[in-house]
């Protein structure tokens, strides 16, 4: 595994179009904004290991709480940028 170090608006880029900058840091969490392309699926792990289980093996809906993670669009005018919270308790 690669470890980087980032400073809030500093990016890392991952081949020749994927970029990932840091957005903010608040308390114990990471917001971060991915720009990729639209064929390029960018996930949380855990919606990726939940879309990779069977239906019978998924876990009941869960509602809106704390554990909810808010992703949304940052710029409109980018191709992909989705804002990603990652909490310090996963």
């Amino acid at each position: 595994m690669l470890v980087l170090t980032r400073k809030v608006g500093e990016e890392i880029v991952i081949g020749e179009n994927i970029r990932v900058s840091v957005v903010s840091l608040q308390g114990g969490k990471v917001r971060l904004g991915i720009v990729a392309p639209k064929d390029v699926i960018v996930d949380r792990k855990e919606v990726h290991d939940d879309r990779s289980r069977t239906p019978s093996e998924r876990p009941a809906a869960q509602a809106v709480g704390s554990s909810a993670l808010d992703i949304q669009p940052l710029f409109s005018d980018k191709p992909r940028l989705i804002a990603l919270m990652k909490s310090s308790q996963d």
